[in-house]
């Protein structure tokens, strides 16, 4: 990796810029709009539910069969994530096991109603469009509305993860299976939002897993941001707000499985998370990095009003 003193300095304005925006972003949670569109009147689908037939709906299983192969193939990381990336394209997986035995898990949770306790969820509608000799929903069309992810791109002008999907969901005696396919994004949020959760039984309980292939829109100023960022930089962003989120997805999952249905917030240290994240990265870019004048640094201390103060930095020689 070449080490060049310019850009280590464009690297420092742009960590800047992250540190400051995903502090912000943790002060204030939620976007102005957000509180209007929880409380918005009933949100239609967006498109024309007859226009999807039976074939349509049979498709979706086919159509993420090769995806889950490629995420399958990628060997777990410490936190137990799959990882794999596909040009702009996000595919992850990630699980987790509860002790709540499967019987009781279901019979708690309805798996076609699990996108809406996704991390930032914050309004939806779904049509059902076939039901099982159970009177369980089978096929379905829905539609969900996010806020942006990371909660730092809301502060740059990204708009509301905006996603109307076909979903089919299959019922066994051991595993629940809801696969979904994206077939419109009203405000073009979504380029490509395509995934699953499953729930199976195990000796011990009961295992979430949820996989997904994703790619939203950015924002102008993180269009223009992106190029210029080291891959692995990249990559650390990107994969410390999926952590995030789906440990907040996977711990809300589990409390309506096991009946408590328990609301979980984001962590209060998710700026720190980040920093440190970005800081542990960033610093085999720059040259001077033993002396690393230009990581992200903790405040010194905040005085009444508020306000960081920093100790000076060291000048590089």
């Amino acid at each position: 990796m070449p080490k060049i003193p310019l850009a280590g300095a464009a690297l420092r304005r742009v960590l800047t810029v992250v540190h400051q925006t995903a502090e912000l972003a943790t002060a204030l949670r939620i976007r102005p709009d957000d509180a209007a569109t929880r409380t918005a009147a009933a949100t239609s689908l967006g498109v024309d539910a007859l226009a999807f037939g039976p074939a349509e709906f049979e498709a979706v299983a086919r159509h993420l069969e090769p995806l889950d192969q490629l995420i399958a193939d990628v060997p777990p990381s410490a936190d137990g994530m799959r990882w794999r990336y596909l040009d702009e394209t996000v595919m992850f997986r990630c699980e987790r096991e509860t002790p709540t035995p499967f019987d009781e898990f279901t019979a708690s949770l309805d798996i076609s109603q699990v996108i809406g306790l996704t991390s930032g969820y914050l309004a939806g509608c779904t049509e059902v469009r076939a039901r099982d000799e159970a009177g369980r929903p089978i096929r379905q069309l829905e539609r969900s509305i996010n806020r942006a992810q990371p909660a730092y791109l809301a502060l740059s002008g990204a708009d509301v993860l905006d996603v109307c999907k076909l979903e089919t969901i299959a019922y066994g005696p051991d595993e629940q299976l809801l696969r979904w396919r994206q077939v419109h994004s009203a405000n073009a949020s979504a380029l490509q939002d395509d995934g699953s959760v499953s729930f199976a039984r195990t000796a011990g309980g009961t295992r979430v897993t949820i996989s997904a292939c994703q790619r939203f829109a950015l924002p102008p100023l993180w269009q223009a941001i992106t190029p210029v960022l080291w891959p692995s930089v990249r990559r650390a962003l990107v994969e410390d707000a999926y952590r995030r989120s789906f440990h907040i997805t996977l711990s809300t999952i589990a409390a309506h499985g096991q009946g408590t249905a328990v609301p979980v917030e984001e962590a209060a240290g998710a700026a720190p998370s980040l920093r440190d994240a970005v800081a542990r990265v960033a610093e085999p870019l720059n040259p001077l990095a033993g002396s690393a004048p230009w990581r992200p640094t903790r405040p010194e201390y905040t005085d009444s009003s508020g306000f960081h103060h920093f100790r000076p930095e060291r000048q590089p020689r």
